[in-house]
């Protein structure tokens, strides 16, 4: 047995994990949810978020085990501390580091082990996410691709932790600045002002003068009841003059205590009050005025805003993660599912001829169904991915394909409220991020459902429409025949934290970053909306300079003439599927092991197409190319790579670098045709063999 080494930097590395105050915490059920996700999917009875400490090895999360640490000399976890890379270990009875170890010979008796590290923004490793089982155990590279994801969750968490730590500090700041404001009140720093009993504003301090940002001429002669007042309760909603806490005090001579109002000042700003009323009463008990003191609160509630808006931020990266990899799990089985019934209706249509049968044409209807079905998996499947993806530079889109998949998004919330119609008529592409402006047109689709008091199909409508306009524009519309805006909120309505929903069900962000991204994208978000008859969002953008290229239009181009194909994917559905749609029309070689791929190609093997994969066993479909490139250039620039949409650095960065095609599973088989008829097409350098 060999006990780990210690890392070169580790003093600094054991400040940064104590930095972050988690050791010996008690258990959460975000890390919980992680390491047994992590069992399932390796399919071992043990999984654990373990952090290395100076001579011990504490597990913040343990499923499957009693033991809360054990020696860090013992560890398995400190040699990938130690090494700062991953560690599967099949059977630990036949590795050296491992032969003698107490946790080895006894409970938990291990055999196989897998650890990815736990590594921070600035690198230091902090433990593992590790997978154990009692048994001997391989992995795929799959399962270690998803304990690697979720091993970067867990880093996430442990940063949500740490700001959440921050936030606290923040919080009790902000609490203790309360309290001192509390005794300043003493010394007439809160706010102080006069009514008499008609509610007219008789005398006020200098500080009520500051927190409300007018002079005392100003306040003086003034009411609450003043139409001039714009306030507003912690929902965002008016709040009318005549329940203003010194109101009230008036009308039922009770006191009023702590009540929390936002009050615009001239310059626009909204500061938060909390208010307290007393009645004055002359020696008869009767009330001849009222006294309002109040002091500002919005520190403590920019703060909780504060604190809002980052668990949202944590709730979306964690969502976006798990949806993209879902959705790239979920894409090969997709890929040879969508493109095997596509060709299933092609060759039952060319056996039923001019006049099918009954039986032929059941055949073609239950087929089409599938085919829907599958289509609708693959719209789904799309919008998880737009979840995680990062923003980019605006390109040429079809708009029609973005409201598509934006109403299948939002389809939850959409089919218990009303009936949308889609009112698309432009041809003309957009210049636009698509993920992005999805997010735009989904939140503007919820908002629209939600304006609608109850779900009534007969009368409920949300109508987008599509239109070109003068100036090279592009316009989308979002239309509901919902109760309308009132007119004095339609100023506000794109306002930062401006919300009429109750406290709790939103933060008031939406349409505040929808603004900002489609004028981001050189375009406009504007509203029309009338009380009693609807409201409309209209989104102005740019215009595509020309017509989509035809890879983008995807239209058949004639006859492919015939030429030599080579497929290279671990999937063997994907090579199956692929093979049978391309060997009517070419010479189609199809190998599931890029090791065998490139010794064929480097014998001198020539090939029009080359579909490649690119997240492989052996070699990636980068190293391959790379090889190839070397000894072959003529036959690196025949590469088209197939790519499952992980949102895996490596790879976006290889497919940023070159200039090949590439497809995006699952893919349509008349796209893997019209590329292949293309290349096929474009002469080949130097003699085939």
């Amino acid at each position: 047995m060999r006990a780990p080494a210690r890392p070169e930097n580790e003093e600094a590395r054991l400040a940064v994990l104590r930095s972050y105050e988690i050791l010996d915490t008690s258990s959460e059920a975000a890390f919980d949810a992680i390491t047994k996700l992590a069992a399932e999917i390796l399919n071992v009875p043990i999984a654990l978020v373990s952090l290395v400490d100076a001579d011990r090895q504490w597990f913040k999360s343990r499923y499957g085990l009693e033991a809360r640490e054990t020696p860090r000399d013992i560890s398995f976890c400190g040699h990938v501390v130690a090494d700062g890379s991953p560690l599967v270990v099949g059977d630990a009875r036949t590795d050296d580091r491992f032969t003698g170890n107490p946790l080895v010979e006894g409970d938990p008796k291990i055999r196989f082990y897998a650890g990815m590290p736990l590594r921070t923004l600035d690198g230091f490793v902090l433990g593992t996410l590790c997978a154990l089982d009692p048994e001997p155990h391989q992995p795929t590279p799959k399962q270690l691709e998803m304990l690697e994801l979720l091993a970067g969750l867990v880093v996430n968490q442990l940063e949500s932790h740490r700001r959440r730590r921050l936030m606290d500090v923040e919080r009790t700041a902000a609490l203790a600045k309360h309290l001192e404001l509390e005794v300043l009140f003493e010394a007439m720093a809160e706010g102080v002002v006069v009514q008499d009993a008609t509610g007219v504003i008789v005398s006020a301090n200098a500080s009520a003068t500051r927190i409300l940002g007018l002079s005392m001429d100003e306040l003086q002669g003034r009411t609450s009841v003043d139409p001039s007042w714009r306030s507003v309760h912690e929902d965002g909603s008016p709040f009318p003059g005549d329940t203003h806490p010194a109101m009230v005090t008036l009308a039922t001579g009770e006191k009023s205590s702590n009540i929390i109002m936002g009050v615009h000042k001239p310059s626009g700003e909204l500061t938060w009050i909390s208010i307290n009323a007393l009645p004055l009463r002359d020696g008869d008990d009767r009330i001849y005025g009222v006294v309002t003191t109040f002091h500002d609160i919005s520190t403590i509630k920019n703060a909780q805003l504060t604190a809002e808006r980052l668990a949202q931020q944590e709730h979306l990266i964690t969502t976006g993660t798990l949806a993209a990899g879902v959705g790239h799990e979920i894409n090969n089985p997709l890929t040879f599912v969508l493109a095997n019934l596509d060709f299933a209706l092609e060759d039952v249509r060319a056996i039923g001829g001019g006049s099918p049968s009954n039986r032929i044409r059941e055949l073609l209807e239950i087929l089409s169904e599938a085919r829907d079905g599958a289509e609708r998996v693959r719209k789904i499947v799309r919008g998880l991915r737009s979840l995680a993806r990062e923003e980019s530079e605006p390109v040429p889109i079809d708009v029609s394909g973005v409201i598509d998949t934006s109403v299948n998004m939002a389809a939850h919330e959409l089919r218990q409220k009303a009936t949308v119609v889609r009112n698309l008529t432009t041809t003309r592409f957009a210049v636009a991020d698509e993920s992005r402006l999805t997010q735009v047109i989904v939140n503007l689709l919820v908002n629209a459902a939600h304006a609608f008091p109850t779900g009534d199909f007969s009368k409920n409508r949300i109508v987008v429409t599509t239109k070109e306009a003068e100036g090279d524009r592009i316009v989308i519309t979002v239309a509901d025949n919902g109760p309308g805006i009132p007119e004095q909120l339609q100023r506000r309505i794109f306002d930062p934290f401006f919300t009429t929903k109750p406290v709790g069900q939103g933060l008031g962000l939406g349409l505040s970053i929808c603004r900002s991204i489609v004028t981001a994208l050189d375009g406009q978000l504007t509203l029309h909306s009338t009380e009693g008859h609807g409201t409309t969002f209209e989104i102005d953008l740019p215009a595509a300079a020309a017509a989509p290229s035809p890879e983008q239009s995807e239209r058949p181009a004639g006859p492919a003439p015939f030429g030599r194909v080579l497929i290279v994917d671990d999937e063997p559905a994907i090579l199956s599927t692929l093979k049978r749609a391309l060997e009517r029309s070419h010479d189609v070689v199809a190998i599931g092991n890029s090791a065998e791929a490139l010794e064929l190609l480097q014998r001198g093997e020539r090939f029009d197409v080359i579909f490649c994969d690119i997240m492989m066993p052996l070699l990636w479909g980068d190293e391959l190319y790379a090889r190839v490139r070397e000894s072959h250039p003529e036959q690196a620039e025949r590469f088209v790579f197939m790519t499952g949409g992980a949102k895996n650095p490596r790879v976006q960065s290889f497919l940023e670098s070159i200039s090949n095609e590439r497809l995006d599973k699952p893919f349509k088989l008349e796209k893997v045709r019209e590329i292949a008829r293309r290349l096929v097409a474009r002469p080949l350098a130097g003699p085939k063999t």
